[in-house]
């Protein structure tokens, strides 16, 4: 399994150029680093304080496209700047140690895997293999198009931004879990997916039928452009 080391130089850089397009009051790549040398809630705090803290920084008029750059190059710069409770280390130098060339060496004896935990293993190689793929024809391809078909609706902007806004959680949810066949999706997920994506999103809220509506609107697209079955249509209803 390969992991690829960021270099926080190249991180830096792609701060920078990003900061000066968006123009985040009191943010420059240096107080970034001082904040995040700083930082001092390790582990499960850090989604909740650090990511929330950055994000409510952004401009409220910034679109999906620069959200989803920001969220990538927090992200990259968590990992890749030293931190104080970490000794001076990033969390990658960290994962790194005892790691040679960037390969992590699995010592997993299947044998003594349990049923349940193969399957879990087979679907996490699975999804590790396939999720660049999967990234760019939901990024490249599904969200532009429809963006195109919502407008065309000519809904209201604020409709129309956060059924776009859904579907692109819907998207980046699916490939987090590794679940790309639609055709294949457990409609329990379908159903949870409102709760999945009040925990998941920081920002102006969005009731859950509105959610609702706008995850219906964008299976169906999925259906009518993609030819996608999903898996007992007839219960995805809500």
């Amino acid at each position: 399994m390969k992991f690829e080391k960021l270099n926080p130089k190249k991180v830096e850089k792609d701060l920078a150029v990003f900061l000066s397009k968006i123009k985040i009051k009191g943010v420059s790549v240096e107080w970034l680093k001082d904040f995040i040398f700083n930082f001092d809630k390790p582990t499960s705090s850090i989604s909740k304080d650090y990511f929330q803290f950055m994000m409510n920084k952004l401009p409220a008029e910034i679109n999906e496209k620069d959200f989803e750059k920001a969220m990538m190059l927090f992200n990259d710069a968590w990992n890749a700047f030293p931190q104080k409770i970490l000794k001076g280390a990033s969390p990658q130098d960290k994962f790194f140690e005892g790691v040679k060339d960037g390969e992590l060496e699995e010592n997993v004896d299947e044998s003594k895997l349990t049923e349940q935990e193969k399957m879990f293993k087979q679907h996490f190689e699975y999804a590790e293999k396939n999720l660049d793929g999967y990234m760019k024809w939901a990024f490249d391809e599904v969200m532009p198009k429809y963006d195109k078909y919502v407008k065309n609706l000519k809904l209201d902007k604020r409709t129309t931004l956060d059924s776009v806004g859904v579907a692109g959680v819907f998207l980046e949810i699916c490939g987090q879990m590794g679940m790309f066949e639609f055709d294949k999706l457990h409609p329990g997920f379908i159903e949870d997916f409102p709760k999945l994506f009040e925990k998941s999103v920081v920002g102006p809220k969005i009731s859950r039928e509105q959610i609702k509506s706008h995850i219906t609107s964008f299976i169906s697209f999925l259906e009518i452009f993609y030819n996608i079955n999903f898996l007992h249509r007839s219960s995805l209803m809500f």
